[in-house]
């Protein structure tokens, strides 16, 4: 339940016993009450309530960051309080620390960003290429940890 739900369940109880007071009225004395107006209809920019703007930058964030990279020189570098993440090809420093500020609640220190080459390879005679890629090492505050090798 979010947060302005509670004010949308108290206006629609609030209409819902004026209603009820409408009719009681109506009974005793027999003349019908003005209905409540209708409200006025909102421009499209308006309409986002906080709630979808919210999920919106989680999205965008989610979509920034797209893995951490786990191995033997990364884990070292996680003890010095750096970790390193795959990001997205057309994300830069600014894009990375609001994921980053997002995901893990932590205020980067430091991001450098590097393209990675997909290495060449060879399967038999066939030969072909791996992906190339954007990975970025965020550098967090002194004390602070954030532990992206839980699920390995």
């Amino acid at each position: 339940m979010g947060f302005f739900d509670k004010f949308k369940k108290k206006e629609e109880s609030a209409e819902k016993g004026s209603l009820a007071k409408q009719i009681v009225d109506q009974k005793d004395d027999q003349k019908p009450k003005k209905a409540a107006k209708k409200p006025v209809k909102k421009s499209k920019k308006e309409d986002k309530s906080v709630e979808q703007i919210a999920t919106s930058t989680s999205k965008r964030s989610a979509a920034t960051i797209l893995e951490p990279i786990v191995t033997e020189k990364t884990a070292k570098l996680s003890d010095d309080g750096v970790i390193v993440l795959k990001v997205a090809k057309h994300a830069n420093k600014v894009m990375v620390r609001q994921a980053v500020r997002e995901l893990y609640k932590v205020n980067p220190v430091k991001i450098n960003i590097i393209n990675v080459r997909g290495k060449r390879v060879r399967f038999g005679r066939q030969s072909g290429q791996r992906n190339d890629y954007k990975k970025a090492m965020v550098m967090l505050p002194k004390g602070t940890r954030v532990d992206i090798f839980e699920g390995v």
